[in-house]
């Protein structure tokens, strides 16, 4: 791979890989990992130290589950593709090209390296491919999806960002925690000129790196998978502990029932462009959950209007279906096909 596309501590990027089989031998799925970002010099070198930061502290093996399970019963329309799981290291939702003293924020290389690296095991002939994320990652598919499309001229490509859809709100202390997080990540990574140029020339590049302005510049078909009440979000954008929020989970009237209200509001109203698009899907259920794709029983199990996360995904990979936006009822207790926490995922 390119000696520049390296992790925050200068080791080399890493990717798993589950080879398809029978018809879907030509059909790639590029899964990008998720894991938070660092906004700051010390917490970049902190995360430096861990998985998140350098494939020497990776684990070797990992499981390939739920979109990316090898079980027709779990994963029927994607089963036998090949799947490629993409580790993150690079602290910046796979977007950034500097280097600063003892830090490489190579993000974008990595990505670039890994899908020419695959190029050389059959990527170059994908019939179909699907670039996917979670969390960081699902963000990271926002910023890269034109980018994959590019790398594969004569595929089929579309993209899949899973609980990446982070919104700029204010928290219930008044503040808006994300954009000053957002803000750190940008202005220490450079993102400013790794974004899109069209939104960073006209707009605020903090306000370019959230989805609600960056999905405007994507070219390609992308189907966005969130939870109304995101547990990860209600954490870190509306800053209220679980502590808070879990008496919503069994009861629609709970204390801070209209901040949730409100949260998925702000949210839906963020994905009002993508509803617009030709081509485009959402799923937003009404789970507190974050991260739904990687878990056989979230992949399955949720369902809107009696259609399941994977049929809806399937569908509208393939274009089965004329209906691709899934939208929740507005209550928290209104979906008995949720999977109950501690199941839920609050890793990004």
């Amino acid at each position: 791979m390119n000696s520049l596309a390296v992790c925050l501590d200068g080791s080399a990027p890493a990717y798993h890989l589950r080879p398809g089989f029978g018809s879907g031998a030509k059909n790639w799925h590029i899964r990008l990992e998720g894991g938070g970002w660092c906004e700051s010099s010390s917490a970049c070198a902190t995360r430096a130290k861990t998985s998140h930061g350098s494939s020497k502290l990776m684990s070797n093996q990992i499981l390939f589950n739920g979109i990316l399970s090898n079980k027709y019963s779990v994963n029927p329309d994607f089963y036998n593709w090949n799947h490629v799981y993409v580790r993150y290291c690079d602290g910046g939702s796979f977007s950034a090209d500097v280097a600063v003293p003892a830090l490489y924020f190579r993000g974008l290389r990595i990505f670039r390296a890994v899908v020419k690296h695959l190029q050389t095991k059959g990527l170059s002939t994908a019939k179909q491919a699907l670039l996917s994320g979670c969390s960081a990652g699902g963000l990271g598919v926002v910023h890269r999806c034109n980018e994959f499309k590019y790398l594969l001229p004569n595929a089929n490509v579309k993209c899949l960002s899973d609980a990446g859809y982070f919104v700029n709100g204010q928290s219930i202390r008044g503040n808006f925690a994300m954009y000053n997080y957002y803000k750190g990540v940008v202005n220490l990574q450079k993102l400013q000129n790794t974004l899109a140029r069209a939104c960073t020339s006209a707009k605020d590049p903090v306000q370019c790196f959230f989805p609600q302005q960056a999905q405007g510049y994507i070219r390609q078909p992308t189907f966005f998978v969130n939870a109304a009440y995101d547990n990860w979000q209600l954490e870190n954008v509306k800053e209220i502990s679980w502590r808070q929020y879990s008496p919503c989970m069994r009861f629609a009237s709970c204390f801070h029932a209209k901040t949730l209200q409100a949260f998925r509001q702000n949210l839906l109203n963020g994905l009002f462009y993508a509803q617009s698009r030709a081509g485009w899907g959402t799923f937003i259920d009404s789970c507190f959950s974050h991260c739904q794709l990687e878990v056989d029983i979230k992949w399955t199990r949720p369902r809107i209007h009696g259609k399941s996360l994977a049929k809806a995904v399937g569908d509208w990979y393939f274009g089965r279906s004329q209906s691709t936006h899934y939208i929740d009822c507005g209550f928290p207790t209104c979906n008995p096909t949720c999977v109950k926490y501690p199941l839920m995922s609050t890793s990004t």
